[in-house]
C-alpha cells in the first residue's frame, strides 16, 4: 500500500487555489490512475460523477438526486468552492471514483473538534470496483487532512449498507456507537472513526 499512499499524496496541495500537478498511482491490482483534487473548471467532470452517484446508490448518501440534475453549471461550481475538498481518482481523462474531506461540521450549527474532519461521498463507478481504489482515495484523503491538521477522521454509512462498512473495517475504521435516525427511512446513519495515519500505513 506504500506506493499508493505515498504518490497519492504527492497530487495534492493545502492551497485551495493551487492547481497541482497530478502523480501517478498504481492500485494493489495494478490499475494506474491520478488522485486529482478537483477545481471550478471541472465541475462537469464533477457533476457527471455526482449524478451517476446519486443515481445509482440513492440511499447511500444524503443528497436528492433530482436536485442534483437540475442544478446549474454555476451551483456545481460554488459546492466546488465550498467547504468541501473532492478529489478524484482519474485513469486518463476517465473519472472512476471520488472522495471529499470535510474540514467542518456538516452545517454551520454543527461544530466540531478543530482536529476532527469527515470522509464523505465516497463512490467507486461499479464497473471500477475490486481494483483497490477505493484504499487510494482514502490515502490520498487522509494525507490531506493531514495537511490541515485534521488526523480525527469520522464518517457515516447507513447501517443497512453491510459492503460499506466491511470495507471501513478492513481499512481500519471502528464503530464509535453514535447513530443518527435517517429522517424518512427506518434505518440510520451510524460513524466510523479512524486516524488518519492509519490509512497511510504500509
Amino acid at each position: 500500500m506504500h506506493t499508493e499512499t505515498s504518490s497519492a499524496r504527492a497530487d495534492l496541495s493545502t492551497q485551495r487555489g493551487a492547481a497541482p500537478q497530478p502523480a501517478e498511482v498504481l492500485t494493489e491490482s495494478g490499475t494506474a490512475l491520478w488522485v486529482h483534487r478537483v477545481g471550478s473548471e471541472d465541475w462537469a467532470s464533477h457533476r457527471d460523477l455526482r449524478v451517476d452517484m446519486l443515481t445509482a446508490d440513492p440511499t447511500a448518501f444524503w443528497a436528492d438526486p433530482d436536485e442534483a440534475r437540475a442544478r446549474t453549471a454555476q451551483q456545481w461550481r460554488e459546492e466546488i468552492a465550498g467547504p468541501r475538498l473532492h478529489l478524484q481518482a482519474r485513469r486518463g481523462r476517465e473519472v472512476l471514483g471520488g472522495i471529499a474531506l470535510l474540514p467542518a461540521g456538516y452545517t454551520p450549527e454543527h461544530q466540531i473538534p478543530a482536529d476532527r474532519a469527515h470522509v464523505v461521498s465516497l463512490w467507486v463507478r461499479p464497473e471500477a470496483r475490486g481494483n483497490g481504489i477505493s484504499r487510494v482515495l482514502f490515502a490520498a484523503v487522509a494525507g490531506l487532512s493531514l495537511d490541515l491538521g485534521r488526523p480525527d477522521l469520522r464518517l457515516d454509512v447507513d447501517e443497512s449498507n453491510l459492503a460499506a462498512q466491511r470495507l471501513y473495517e478492513r481499512l481500519g475504521f471502528t464503530a464509535t456507537g453514535a447513530r443518527d435516525p435517517r429522517e424518512g427511512r427506518s434505518t440510520a446513519w451510524v460513524e466510523y472513526a479512524i486516524r488518519a495515519e492509519r490509512l497511510l500505513e504500509e
